[in-house]
């Protein structure tokens, strides 16, 4: 049976700097890895995320098929320290992206942008036209700012009408992070996962879709930290905001959980107690097959033994392994 991780991330080094942030971003070797410490936050870049080969023999053992790669930091990153123009270091990322997808016919990618600057949307066509993407990895915050206001309605105007599947993942560095979070990985473990439900939740009560209420959303990590806040968002909305300043105003038209019937997650979390509630919550039909392997390098059969574990009929865990993906991405060649 395929099976398809929508959720992996590989950046193969190169000895070529055109952007000039090799020095900022260069970390210390430790093994095979190296610790970075971009912006005062320690974290581990594991050999797994450079060597394409390696993963492809790792994931084949999981017994994983196909697999559709991403770069989730590269662009957000690089754009902040790079002094040229932030379009060129998007136009970069996705040419490496590309050239790494294009190493292995069983694979796919998802190419990024800046959601924020509606001139990035032709780099968007670009991705979807001669790059071959299947879809846009778009961070959940770029350089602090949420996607919800109205710089981004022109990308998500672009979206809604082209129908491009869009994956949301968090950016390198969360919000709260100068909360401390450069302790125990915080900042990795619990920051990235609330930057994810922070967008979500704007996205929500913004009121962002009631206006663009057709787009094609995936949220990693079964939607970060989402799901433990959506009944607060429930009685915010529910008490209502009378006399509160307008910046305060809920302005979606509905409950905030009635909007979840509208998102894709993927499986991303180790803890199967979580992946039976992401199923139960956003049903079959809209659960995803997804590791993070590459930068989180934890044997993958061990999210396919939990799908495989889940008390769902055996249509339904083809649905998760591989059919909600190729219907969602629009995938061929699938094994």
């Amino acid at each position: 049976m395929p099976v398809i991780d929508i959720h992996t991330h590989c950046s193969p080094p190169t000895r070529a700097d055109p952007l000039g942030v090799a020095q900022a971003l260069r970390g210390i070797p430790v093994g095979k890895s190296a610790v970075t410490n971009y912006r005062g936050l320690p974290a581990v870049s594991y050999h797994d995320m450079s060597d394409f080969d390696l993963q492809q023999e790792v994931c084949a053992r999981a017994g994983i098929t196909g697999r559709i790669i991403s770069n989730p930091f590269a662009a957000e990153v690089m754009t902040a320290i790079s002094s040229k123009p932030a379009i060129d270091v998007v136009k970069h990322v996705n040419d490496r992206t590309a050239a790494v997808v294009a190493l292995a016919k069983s694979n796919w990618g998802l190419g990024t942008l800046n959601p924020l600057d509606a001139s990035h949307i032709a780099e968007g066509e670009r991705c979807l036209g001669a790059l071959g993407f299947k879809g846009l990895l778009i961070t959940s915050s770029w350089h602090g700012q949420f996607i919800d206001g109205e710089a981004s309605f022109a990308f998500w105007e672009w979206a809604q009408a082209r129908q491009v599947p869009i994956f949301i993942h968090p950016p390198r560095v969360p919000i709260g992070h100068e909360q401390q979070m450069d302790q125990y990985k915080l900042d990795e473990l619990v920051g990235r996962p609330f930057d994810t439900a922070m967008a979500l939740a704007r996205m929500i009560l913004s009121g962002l879709f009631d206006r663009y209420p057709d787009v094609k959303i995936a949220v990693a990590h079964m939607g970060g930290g989402l799901l433990p806040v959506i009944g607060r968002l429930d009685f915010g909305w529910r008490l209502g905001c009378d006399g509160m300043p307008e910046r305060a105003v809920i302005r979606c038209q509905r409950r905030p959980s009635d909007y979840l019937a509208g998102l894709y997650v993927d499986t991303m979390g180790f803890w199967a107690p979580h992946v039976r509630e992401t199923v139960e919550v956003f049903g079959v039909d809209r659960v995803m097959f997804g590791t993070d392997y590459g930068p989180v390098p934890i044997d993958p059969e061990e999210h396919v033994d939990i799908v495989n574990g889940l008390v769902i009929s055996a249509a339904d865990k083809e649905k998760i392994l591989w059919r909600n993906a190729a219907r969602f991405f629009s995938l061929d060649n699938i094994a």
